[in-house]
């Protein structure tokens, strides 16, 4: 092919063919004009956001989804060892025929949740070859997503990866978003990415063999959505939770998978707005997302998820009270869906110096406003940006009445 000066770039190279070499015309730039100021030129590469979250049923027998996803893909499944203990055999032996999956058992946990973690998942797609066409799939609760999420967007500058969350947390919050995330410095999620899903996997019968409380702690996000903008989801959850609880959510049948797709739809509504978190950082889902990631710190990750939001969500509640943003009965309401729950909604390493310093952390992580979210009625919330709308004397006085509530039921 001919050299092309830069006075020519806006030509296309002649086709010429030899014995041992063939040009193909190629259009220097284009297919758009170029600008008439070239002072400033603009790069146009809309991100992928589009994925579907598919309720599966026998996602583990012969006819699964998960095979149809994989296709003839080299791929890595991460699970951890617990859910090897639980689902090991069958996975492994669903994916067998495929000659092209291997399996990593990772010890993931929310306390070791760090880049090592995601440095292992590495190694292992290093060692097992995967390419540009890889695909990563998390086998797990929503830390096992978070570490393959995170691992799946450095893997080669950026592999395909599936979700098949095992957990109530996972399926209807953490497992079903475009994040992932590391925690570092001793601050939970620090490190991390966005990073769409090609696909999120549920099977509703994989709740039906967790230990309750994290069945319990899952119940913590559907009840968050509930308050925070499905007041139909709420009044469910307040029938319904006690019965699925105590069957590991398999009955009542139609309340359980009521509860699963409201709480997918609530969330996956919310989260298409703004997705990239790039629009403003008023976000809806951040219900009960504020006090707890610095409580879960300053208790070494030995309560969970669910608990912590939980609690957050008792204080904020308490903070919208105090405000006069809601009445003392749906205050009620609130803490009683909690408790009925068996969600905490206080702990004693919840006082004012944790809290001034969660709202601080807020602030970095919003834009400069701490847009802590409390409730304004079912299906309602209301955002405060600023210290003048949440005055400390309304903060303690919250966190006091919140503290004698909860001693006054022990």
């Amino acid at each position: 092919m001919r050299s092309t000066t830069f006075d020519g770039a806006l030509k296309v190279d002649e086709g010429v063919s030899g014995s041992n070499v063939t040009s193909i015309a190629t259009a220097r730039i284009g297919p758009r004009p170029p600008p008439a100021d070239w002072d400033s030129v603009s790069m146009d590469c809309p991100a992928r956001t589009r994925y579907d979250v598919l309720f599966c049923e026998s996602l583990l027998g012969p006819d699964s989804a998960l095979l149809e996803a994989i296709g003839d893909r080299k791929a890595l499944l991460v699970t951890t060892p617990t859910v090897d203990r639980l689902h090991g055999t069958a996975i492994r032996a669903l994916l067998k025929g495929t000659n092209t999956v291997s399996t990593l058992v990772l010890n993931a946990r929310e306390e070791s949740k760090s880049m090592a973690l995601v440095e292992t998942v590495c190694n292992e797609a290093l060692s097992h070859g995967l390419n540009r066409t890889g695909l990563l799939i998390s086998f797990g609760g929503g830390v096992c997503s978070d570490v393959v999420t995170l691992s799946a967007s450095l893997i080669r500058r950026g592999v395909a990866h599936i979700r098949v969350p095992t957990t109530l947390i996972g399926q209807i919050d953490a497992g079903i978003g475009l994040k992932g995330a590391v925690n570092f410095c001793g601050k939970k999620s620090f490190v991390g990415c966005f990073h769409p899903p090609e696909q999120v996997l549920i099977d509703p019968a994989f709740l039906q063999s967790l230990p309750r409380k994290f069945l319990v702690s899952g119940v913590a996000e559907a009840i968050k959505m509930g308050i925070a903008r499905d007041a139909a989801l709420f009044d469910l959850i307040e029938a319904s939770t006690l019965n699925l609880l105590t069957s590991g959510f398999e009955e009542p049948v139609l309340e359980a998978r009521e509860l699963l797709q409201r709480s997918v739809w609530a969330m996956l509504d919310e989260l298409r707005q703004n997705p990239y978190e790039d629009q403003g950082y008023e976000r809806l889902v951040d219900f009960g997302h504020t006090f707890s990631p610095s409580l879960e710190a300053a208790m070494g990750f030995e309560i969970q998820h669910g608990e912590a939001v939980a609690v957050d969500m008792a204080l904020s509640a308490t903070i919208a009270r105090s405000l006069g943003l809601i009445g003392g009965d749906l205050w009620q309401r609130i803490v009683d869906a909690l408790r009925t729950a068996s969600l905490p909604i206080f702990a004693p390493r919840l006082d004012v110096q944790l809290c001034r310093d969660a709202l601080v952390e807020a602030r970095r992580h919003r834009g400069g406003s701490m847009n802590l979210v409390v409730p304004a009625g079912l299906g309602r919330v209301v955002f405060l940006k600023d210290s003048e709308d949440l005055p400390d004397c309304v903060l303690e006085e919250s966190l006091a009445s919140l503290s004698t509530y909860a001693a006054g039921l022990s």
